[in-house]
């Protein structure tokens, strides 16, 4: 039986946090992204033939202020297709409207391709789209209106994958 259920999922204790720490991400546009895949959880990358030894060293760091940025993935079931895929979608906020900060985003927007992993706050890694990588699909600039409202920018990255998001173990320093 090709689908058997392995096991259950039992409660855990109530030690879990919400929100995003921050993210890396790296152009891997016309590159195949190789993992090392087992259960769901990633001990190695690849982008074309550059192995990704350590993830603050070879992408580059996207932080984020605490209580802003998310991720969902949401998966799409069809009976009638007999297809089964996950969509990662991500959510960046940024700060300050700056011309150096739009110029990345502009990037950002731009790249067919991107290799996004993201901290969680409860210090767990995330692959967005898997091995198919992420795009940009959305993003907002805001002045803001009241002294209190944010002034700064969000992008959204959003990955395509058939299988749900993996869990990534390479070192990070």
């Amino acid at each position: 039986m090709p689908c058997e259920i392995t096991s259950g999922i039992s409660l855990d204790c109530r030690d879990n946090a919400g929100g995003i720490e921050y993210a890396y991400i790296l152009d891997a546009t016309g590159e195949d992204i190789t993992v090392t895949e087992a259960a769901g959880v990633v001990s190695a990358i690849s982008v074309g033939a550059t192995s990704i030894t350590t993830l603050s060293a070879d992408m580059f760091l996207f932080d984020q202020v605490r209580q802003t940025a998310n991720m969902t993935e949401t998966g799409t079931f069809s009976d009638e297709n007999g297809t089964v895929f996950f969509s990662n979608v991500v959510n960046l906020v940024f700060n300050k409207l700056e011309a150096t900060k739009l110029q990345q985003l502009t990037l950002l927007a731009q790249n067919a391709k991107l290799l996004v992993i993201v901290k969680d706050n409860n210090g767990k890694f995330w692959m967005v789209g898997n091995e198919r990588g992420a795009v940009a699909t959305s993003s907002t600039a805001e002045s803001g209106t009241a002294f209190g409202d944010r002034n700064g920018f969000s992008i959204e990255l959003t990955g395509l994958a058939p299988d749900a998001m993996f869990e990534v173990t390479v070192a990070e320093s």
